[in-house]
């Protein structure tokens, strides 16, 4: 009975202990590794939700930035760290679905190493054209390339970014060939091609409005379901038939192993602060993020999808892993 006894307030307090520790939680400063340098989204995001948040969670909310390697630095600090909710990272996709096709030998396994817990938004992003040119839709685009191959400049900033993933897959999709030509950054393809040196690209959509008044681009299309709340005229990728939508994305994480109790907390906390109307019109619009709230479990189906869609893109893109 003894024995009995003991196992029973052995298995109770094992239950209880989840709730326990997160009732408690959090008791110091939580850390928020961002595997990226000052200025990209994830961190503007971290860093604009930092006075709400901490209010909300009592502690303050640190934004660490770990540059280098692609975002490798800062995703293995992450993972090494203690599953007890005091580490997290605020990410941008590539990290976390495209670096597994990037690097043979990559030392963490995305869907295994990390618990997801909100998906803060994607990316939104349109096919453009250089106010140069002449195509004026992206049927006339195809129409253009399919008659005179490579005759039109698809600007990207090196293998396997999201503008070079775009290239394969129209040129997959279409049966058709442009000329690609990698820049060393997304802001020199971008100035590429509103000089006219470089034809197409694809690019984040927030901006594009200010660029299509002064007459430098065309915004021929913008991916995903919907239309772009600033680019109205412009239709969306469903609306022209294209089954693509691959995006990039803010996602914010724990190690693998952090208490459920924990997770959803945070959960909780931070689709409460990203769906604020006045953060959103804030920060949200100016760095392109799309923002629906979403539970763990369903953020981590997406994770699964949006690796697979990875797969398929740098396969068409011929990407060889370092």
């Amino acid at each position: 009975m003894r024995i009995l006894t003991c196992l029973v307030s052995i298995a109770v307090f094992l239950a209880a202990a989840p709730g326990a520790i997160a009732q408690n939680y959090p008791s110091k400063p939580v850390r928020v590794i961002i595997p990226g340098a000052p200025g990209v989204p994830p961190d503007i995001l971290a860093r604009a939700m930092a006075p709400a948040i901490s209010q909300a969670l009592g502690q303050p909310w640190v934004v660490d930035n770990r540059v280098g390697a692609n975002g490798i630095i800062g995703m293995e600090a992450v993972i090494k760290a203690a599953p007890d909710g005091y580490t997290l990272s605020i990410t941008q996709g590539a990290p976390v679905s495209l670096n597994p096709y990037f690097y043979s030998k990559l030392p963490y396994e995305p869907l295994r190493d990390l618990a997801p817990i909100a998906n803060m938004g994607v990316i939104a992003a349109s096919i453009l054209v250089s106010a140069t040119v002449q195509p004026n839709s992206m049927r006339e685009m195809i129409e253009q390339v399919r008659a005179k191959p490579e005759s039109l400049i698809w600007a990207t900033w090196g293998p396997g970014s999201f503008s070079d993933l775009y290239r394969a897959w129209a040129e997959n999709a279409f049966g058709v060939k442009f000329q690609e030509v990698p820049y060393k950054t997304p802001i020199a393809a971008f100035q590429a091609v509103m000089s006219g040196e470089g034809h197409v690209m694809l690019n984040a959509s927030g901006q594009l409005p200010n660029f299509v008044k002064a007459g430098k681009i065309k915004v021929l299309g913008t991916l995903g379901p919907n239309r772009y709340r600033t680019l109205p005229d412009v239709p969306s990728f469903a609306e022209l038939g294209y089954d693509m939508d691959f995006r990039g994305w803010v996602g914010a994480f724990a190690p693998a192993g952090t208490p459920r109790d924990i997770v959803q907390r945070l959960n909780t906390e931070i689709n409460k602060v990203l769906a604020d109307a006045d953060f959103g019109d804030r920060f949200l619009v100016p760095a392109s993020v799309e923002f629906k709230a979403t539970t763990p479990d369903e953020f981590a189906r997406f994770l699964k999808v949006d690796r697979e869609l990875a797969g398929r893109l740098t396969k068409l893109a011929k990407v060889k892993p370092e």
